[in-house]
């Protein structure tokens, strides 16, 4: 199902491109058309970077408005993505569920904007090329899949409405985090936060995150053994999956 709508996906998005590029140039005279067509050309070409620029711009935006600093790591080959710090513990379910939609809100509204230069004399028609690739991303990163990359924004905002076991792992780790960031001793943290959870696979970001801090955890409890064990086991997760 997910090499489906993959392969829908970007058939789809091309011929949405192909679609656009004719009806925006087609109204030029015949010595015009070279220039337009040459002029979508290009606006298609950057609109993939672009689009995955605004994409993850949406989250550090959204995730500002309620204090979750999100840091982007764009990669224009493969799928990029956001590394979450917060800087609050409230509310953190809503919160994420809030970040986590900041791109494709930003994918949407490009898809609108492409869409009304299209259909309005006042806007350059040739805008319309960011529809195909804003489709592209809000259709992938909408479903509730886990890619190669990661989880996409679907899925992370899925879990956390249906509080699947690895969406209470991830708001645990990032409440422990958020505490330890406003200064709170990592020793001084409750040890539900840290043991007191379901177990989830080992491939998990949120696992390996928290096999992070339970290192840190017995670390500043100078209990050396466990430290060392989950030191390990950390560095074996890191070495493996990320």
């Amino acid at each position: 199902m997910k090499k489906f709508l993959f392969a829908f996906c970007v058939i789809f998005s091309l011929g949405l491109a192909a679609v656009f590029g004719y009806f925006s140039v087609a109204h030029f005279t015949h010595n015009e058309q070279k220039t337009a067509i040459l002029n979508y050309v290009i606006l298609f070409a950057v609109s993939l970077p672009v689009a995955t620029a605004l994409h993850e711009a949406g989250h550090v935006i959204f995730g500002a408005l309620v204090k979750i600093k999100a840091v982007p790591e764009l990669n224009f080959i493969n799928s990029s993505s956001c590394k979450i710090i917060p800087y609050t513990n409230k509310n953190l379910k809503g919160k994420i569920i809030f970040t986590a939609s900041g791109g494709l809100v930003i994918n949407a509204l490009c898809v609108i904007l492409g869409g009304l230069a299209f259909v309005l004399d006042g806007i350059p028609a040739e805008i319309s090329a960011v529809i195909p690739a804003s489709f592209y991303l809000l259709f992938l990163n909408a479903l509730p899949f886990v890619y190669s990359d990661g989880k996409t924004d679907g899925l992370v905002i899925y879990g956390l409405c249906r509080e699947s076991d690895s969406a209470k792992v991830m708001l645990a780790v990032l409440t422990v985090q958020a505490q330890v960031l406003k200064g709170k001793s990592i020793s001084d943290v409750d040890e539900n936060l840290l043991f007191g959870l379901p177990q989830i696979q080992e491939d998990d970001e949120s696992f390996i995150a928290l096999t992070e801090l339970r290192y840190e955890y017995f670390k500043a409890k100078n209990d050396g053994r466990q430290a060392e064990f989950y030191k390990n086991r950390f560095e074996e997760l890191k070495n493996t999956y990320l």
